[in-house]
């Protein structure tokens, strides 16, 4: 602990008491330790090792990762933030792949970088962890574990909240009126929220289609469910078919949602595209495909939505990075999730 940004002119404590609305920062060790306790904080370096020739960033090398899933599965960590350019790099680069999440960049606190530390965007960026400590905002981890809680402990069935999700989109949707609606679904859950979309707006009279992207073999058990539904119901669908982009008047986006840390390639990163060379109406669902609900950053591509309904609590993708030019108008939707714990 004694090492964590232990220089005098280091801004981290300030900036970390300010984010938790604290007036003054801890400034000994134990008053440090006590701090990061109270606050359900973990300091760790991203390298377990490191060669480095000078001071310079640049001049590390032979970094070797520390195992940052065991960290997460055994610490239950809901979100990773890194001070500084290199450290979040270095994390999205070498270790998010096993983490299963992305870290959030916080600018540098170091003494060389102070005049980056009176901007409105150090701030903002500095404000977040303690906005995802008091629940204004969550992370994708955070989410699938309030997911979790109401499915496992409170006995609320997945496709209950599916079905209270797409609801909720297809109210949004019938509002506006819409013509020809294409609903464009990948194989997850959030997919499956697209194809529920689908039925809802045909039984009220509206023309709405699916289009499937992806690999059928690969649906979760609730997308299999929905799609089975919507087949019953009538509800026409192709698979792979990008030429029906085209020809739609609004799009729902339910390609992908919280859980993407990998960036679109192939099919996906086509659709993205045709979905925003279309000139429809597009309305995302939960957050726009290809953005980082985590970190904002556009993965490959990002579909640039009109709308985007999000579900329970905001997302901090949404809040930073491509996250807020890519949603449009945010609509945040009550499901029957919550965070009472």
């Amino acid at each position: 602990m004694g090492f964590y940004y232990g220089h005098p002119q280091n801004a981290f404590w300030k900036s970390i008491a300010a984010s938790l609305g604290r007036p003054e920062p801890p400034y000994d060790l134990e008053a440090r330790r006590r701090f990061v306790h109270e606050n359900h904080i973990a300091l760790w370096d991203v390298f377990r090792s490191v060669n480095i020739d000078g001071a310079a960033d640049a001049s590390i090398h032979d970094a070797e990762p520390n195992t940052f899933r065991k960290i997460i599965e055994g610490s239950r960590i809901s979100a990773v933030f890194t001070a500084g350019r290199t450290g979040t790099d270095a994390f999205n680069r070498l270790c998010c792949g096993e983490a299963g999440m992305r870290a959030v960049y916080l600018p540098s606190t170091s003494p060389a970088n102070r005049r980056t530390q009176a901007t409105p965007e150090y701030e903002r960026r500095w404000a977040l962890p303690g906005r995802l400590i008091r629940g204004e905002l969550v992370s994708s981890a955070g989410m699938k574990e309030l997911d979790r809680r109401t499915i496992e402990e409170k006995g609320v069935p997945s496709l209950v909240l599916m079905e209270r999700a797409a609801l909720a989109c297809a109210d949004v949707l019938k509002a506006k009126k819409p013509m020809k609606t294409l609903c464009v679904c990948g194989a997850g859950n959030n997919g499956g929220d697209g194809f529920a979309v689908a039925r809802l707006l045909r039984l009220s009279g509206i023309d709405a289609e699916i289009l499937f992207v992806g690999d059928r073999n690969k649906m979760s058990e609730e997308t299999k469910t929905q799609s089975l539904i919507a087949e019953n119901y009538g509800v026409p669908a192709s698979d792979n078919d990008l030429s029906a982009i085209g020809k739609a008047g609004t799009i729902v986006d339910a390609l992908f949602g919280i859980g993407l840390v990998r960036e679109l390639t192939g099919v996906y990163l086509d659709t993205v595209k045709a979905v925003n060379k279309s000139g429809a109406y597009v309305l995302s669902v939960d957050v726009p495909s290809g953005i980082s609900a985590d970190t904002g950053e556009a993965l490959g591509g990002a579909v640039a939505a009109d709308e985007t309904v999000t579900f329970a609590f905001n997302k901090i993708g949404l809040t930073i990075g491509k996250g807020p030019e890519c949603s449009g108008k945010i609509t945040v939707k009550d499901i029957g999730i919550y965070n009472d714990q």
